[in-house]
């Protein structure tokens, strides 16, 4: 525990640090009154920084069903070019990771199954055998790996597929669920992150106990998988004889520090003023600690949602959600300071009228903070927003 605990203090990074923000930039072409962009997926995972491009991956229906997209920004270029179009049947929660050099790879649900794309270029693989939804992807170095929610039996389970790039050519090495017995209840909304030591953590939302609690599992080689255990250490059950228990939803991982895990996630343990925003820290113990409460008191008694984290091993570490202190939905922020999170700011240009919200990140070799969300009116439309911020 006293090497945990000096660990997170040497990961320390300023609290109250200030941020300089770009002018913000819209990223879909295609906006209208009844046209919907989505960029819900599992792990909050959609937007990635390759060298010096930004990518952004996203649902929308312009089409007349839902269709996924890619936009790219080269740092010369002012704005984002004209998107791609990923998949040519309907289309659900793509995802997007850097791979370096201004490529990435995107996985996204087309028809039912999980496809997974090398870009620029490159051609789509299948990677589900059965029903799939909510994929998500996590890498490092030359480690990739996918996850996903697939059918087995009744219900979805947790599946992990270990990929390969050689030129540009995906593969798979391995498929295996991170549970070989079938499902009990329903498995969804996987994470993925790799740690500094090529560890590779699995978080997703599990319903084994009649009510939903985050569960986590590690595995070194992708192929072989501890046995569960959850990230919560909140033993919820039955409140006032109601209901199996107050629940927590949507984990989202991320590497942290040189061996470390962080995990961030929506949580019901105050039921009376909806979900929290919560967080632990696994320091390369492959135990997550104490959870700790992110928003500040300013948020209390109202729901936070979309929550997620972005770190790096230098040991910065930024967690976004939305919420409508203010009297509408604003992207919010919170950094750890290695002790506690600070006090929450927002991104100027997702704050104040209108909606704004479903924030997705990533942080950049240089230490930026690249932010998309939502940015909703109900006579313009829904834009897909960006924004770029640097310490001063």
């Amino acid at each position: 525990m006293r090497a945990a605990a000096l660990l997170l203090a040497v990961l320390a990074w300023p609290a109250h640090a200030t941020w300089e923000w770009s002018a913000p930039l819209t990223v879909n072409s295609a906006q209208g009154a009844a046209i919907f962009p989505h960029i819900e997926s599992a792990n909050r995972q959609g937007i990635a920084v390759s060298g010096d491009t930004v990518g952004v991956v996203w649902e929308d229906n312009r089409s007349g069903s839902p269709q996924c997209y890619l936009a790219l920004k080269p740092a010369t270029a002012a704005q984002f070019q004209p998107e791609i179009q990923l998949s040519q049947k309907e289309c659900y929660e793509p995802v997007v990771l850097a791979l370096g050099g201004g490529r990435f790879v995107a996985a996204w649900e087309e028809a039912g199954v999980i496809q997974v794309q090398l870009l620029p270029g490159g051609t789509p693989l299948h990677l589900s055998k059965a029903a799939a939804a909510q994929v998500t992807l996590g890498g490092r170095g030359n480690a990739m790996y996918a996850a996903w929610a697939e059918q087995a039996g009744r219900f979805k389970r947790i599946v992990v597929a270990n990929l390969a790039l050689r030129g540009d050519t995906l593969s798979v090495k391995s498929v295996q669920p991170v549970e070989a017995a079938q499902p009990i209840d329903e498995q969804g909304w996987p994470a993925l992150a790799v740690a500094g030591d090529g560890t590779l953590t699995v978080a997703w939302e599990d319903r084994r106990y009649r009510h939903t609690v985050p569960m986590v599992s590690h595995s070194s080689d992708g192929r072989s998988f501890a046995a569960p255990a959850r990230l919560t250490d909140h033993r919820s059950g039955s409140v006032d004889g109601l209901g199996a228990g107050t629940g927590a939803m949507r984990p989202t991982l991320a590497p942290w520090g040189e061996r470390g895990v962080v995990a961030v996630w929506l949580d019901k343990r105050d039921f009376l003023s909806g979900y929290d925003v919560f967080a632990a820290f696994d320091p390369g113990t492959r135990r997550f600690g104490k959870n700790i409460r992110v928003q500040d008191n300013f948020g209390d008694n109202m729901a936070q949602w979309h929550a997620g984290v972005v770190s790096d091993a230098s040991g910065r570490l930024v967690v976004l959600w939305d919420d409508a202190r203010d009297g509408t939905p604003d992207v919010w922020l919170s950094e750890w300071n290695g002790e506690a999170f600070g006090d929450d700011f927002t991104v100027p240009s997702a704050h104040g009228p209108g909606a704004h919200s479903d924030p997705v990140a990533a942080l950049d070799a240089g230490g930026a903070l690249h932010v998309v969300w939502l940015d909703r009116d109900e006579v313009a439309g829904t834009r897909v927003r960006y924004a770029r911020a640097v310490r001063k």
